[in-house]
């Protein structure tokens, strides 16, 4: 089957909004009923509610994807000991997935966790979601192993210490490193620092 999806005109990520919380619920539920669809007990993933997404802004960064003004997605990420990036969500309504949404998530998280000093992502995905796995495999994540860089080999030492499970069963994490900021990019910023100096 061949998709005819085109990509917005414009992808714009801001932080959360109390006017997009209506349209993250909607995100929620069709998010959580592919993963029913596949087999994931409702219990394991159930849609967050108005007031949960609310309380993700207490510990993490929660960034909101809009395709040519309409809310698609979003992703929520904190820094966890020590020192790594990790994705608490990320979530793209099924009606904007396959238009570059999540692709713009995970490029807004890695400029603000590269300007934090991060080297690391570090998220949890369902094994059995073909479409999850696809788009962290083409986006550079890799299972977690013991050749992962040695923060991501922490943080999992740092998980098993405080004894809460790696992961539940029918989840795997997954590690992918933030590329350095493009030297295009490093010059054009020293560039307008020596202009503004």
């Amino acid at each position: 089957m061949h998709d005819e999806r085109t990509a917005p005109k414009r992808i714009r990520v801001t932080g959360l909004q109390e006017a997009q919380l209506p349209a993250l619920v909607a995100t929620e539920q069709a998010c959580t009923a592919m993963y029913n669809e596949i087999g994931v007990d409702a219990a394991e993933v159930p849609a967050r509610t108005h007031s949960d997404i609310i309380a993700l802004t207490r510990q993490h960064d929660v960034r909101v994807a809009e395709a040519d003004e309409e809310v698609a997605g979003y992703l929520a990420w904190r820094d966890e000991a020590p020192g790594v990036a990790y994705v608490e969500e990320l979530s793209v309504h099924p009606d904007h997935q396959r238009r570059g949404i999540a692709t713009r998530l995970l490029a807004e998280l890695e400029e603000r966790a590269r300007e934090l000093g991060m080297e690391q992502i570090v998220l949890r995905s369902w094994e059995r979601a073909s479409w999850a796995q696809a788009f962290y495999k083409k986006a550079g994540f890799a299972p977690l192993g013991d050749d992962a860089p040695a923060k991501v080999r922490a943080w999992r030492g740092e998980q098993e210490a405080a004894g809460r499970p790696l992961t539940r069963s029918g989840e795997v994490v997954l590690w992918a490193a933030i590329a350095p900021k493009a030297a295009d990019a490093q010059d054009e910023d020293e560039g307008e620092a020596l202009a503004d100096g």
